[in-house]
């Protein structure tokens, strides 16, 4: 195991103490920079959000060769939400879930790019940039590889390879629709098992909870009114001409 601290604090630390001022974790960024980090023999490097489950087996995605200059990324829920809503396809890519060669890695120039003029991310970070200088590196991939928690009521989720939670809240705060206790539970576990993670918790406030409880329960009901099952249309995302 590679301890990057120092690398991390070399890269990042100016980003840090400038942009960043400690309101959200720099870490974020550290994607950017992952090729000055690991041993120069990994050349095939995924990268996974910590808010992601794994659902189901990756041996397709492990297997799969990102050729040099190129990289795998999966539609971002705005895209999709999107394509829902107007029929429009867009390939704004979500930046949790990333498979890139080492060779071209485009996330220094995404990190120069942030500090040199972060309102060109639009908000959004390492995604932002990322998407803003992508060019033709992006090779989209399924959404099976990195599906938003948003819209699991409208797909079999034993078409997913990985479901990611973003956004608030997340899993490890309680059940809150459109996932179950399944879902939650393994957070719970973990704690109990691990006194270091329950230490290293952080929850929400009561009143936090109240709000996302109170919004579920609505989405739940509306969800059986309607009968919403698996949708054609976000089924569809999962399966197509894509690399994996």
């Amino acid at each position: 195991m590679t301890d990057a601290t120092e690398a991390l604090q070399d890269s990042l630390g100016k980003l840090d103490n400038s942009h960043f001022q400690g309101r959200i974790s720099v870490s974020t960024m550290a994607k950017l920079v992952l090729c000055e980090i690991l041993p120069s023999n990994y050349t095939q490097i995924i990268y996974l959000d910590g808010d992601t489950q794994i659902v189901s087996d990756l041996g397709a995605f492990e297997s799969a060769t990102v050729p040099e200059g190129r990289f795998f990324a999966a539609r971002d829920y705005t895209a999709i939400h999107d394509f829902l809503d107007t029929g429009r396809d867009s390939h704004y890519f979500n930046a949790g879930v990333l498979k890139f060669h080492r060779n071209g890695w485009i996330g220094q120039e995404a990190l120069e790019l942030f500090a040199r003029n972060p309102e060109a991310c639009e908000g959004k970070h390492d995604q932002g940039a990322l998407n803003y200088v992508c060019g033709s590196s992006l090779i989209l991939v399924s959404n099976r590889w990195n599906f938003p928690k948003q819209f699991l009521h409208l797909v079999n989720i034993s078409s997913l390879s990985i479901v990611h939670y973003m956004a608030h809240p997340k899993p490890w705060h309680g059940t809150f629709f459109p996932w179950t206790d399944k879902e939650s539970q393994v957070y719970v576990d973990l704690r109990k098992a691990h006194p270091i993670y329950n230490s290293l918790y952080r929850g929400i406030t009561f009143d936090r909870k109240m709000l996302y409880k109170y919004r579920s329960i609505r989405a739940r009901i509306e969800n059986a009114i309607e009968k919403q099952g698996p949708n054609p249309r976000v089924q569809s995302l999962l399966v197509g001409d894509y690399a994996v």
